[in-house]
């Protein structure tokens, strides 16, 4: 696994423990105020976050992915997110929340993976933006040099 390959996944892992501790925080606020929980419950992001990178790992290997495989990766991702949060929550409190409560869990997430994603396509691009810039100044400098010569 090369190096760009882990910064990627750890970076995601990263994302992923932080969409689900702020769903987990503003969704328990509004529909689960009175149920007490355990302080082993601090982990959960860790460990979902761990399902969620876990189906991933090809992608993740792989160097030159198409916009079409970050595209089923990050799909992957969201799903299996989805999934294992809503399951965490019902297994820890039940029906607690309700119909409501999980819906809100559900866009929860969703919105708070979109934001992620969007801000980290935005930095990238940015950097992206700034070597290409320093690029283009090295190549400018070299042909004025050839260009004096």
């Amino acid at each position: 696994m090369s190096r760009n390959a882990l910064k990627r996944m750890i970076s995601d892992y990263i994302l992923i423990q932080a969409e689900i501790a702020l769903s987990f925080g503003i969704v328990g606020s509004i529909f689960a105020k009175d149920v007490s929980i355990s302080f082993s419950y601090f982990l959960l992001p860790a460990i979902i976050g761990l399902l969620c990178i876990i189906p991933c790992i090809i992608t993740y290997v792989k160097e030159d992915l198409t916009v079409k495989q970050i595209m089923i990766q990050r799909i992957v991702e969201w799903i299996v997110l989805e999934v294992a949060f809503i399951w965490i929550v019902y297994k820890m409190v039940g029906d607690v929340p309700g119909k409501l409560g999980y819906v809100a869990i559900f866009f929860s997430i969703l919105f708070f993976d979109i934001a992620t994603y969007a801000i980290s396509y935005f930095l990238e691009k940015r950097e992206a933006d700034d070597i290409n810039k320093k690029l283009a100044q090295i190549r400018a400098d070299e042909e004025e040099d050839d260009y004096v010569q």
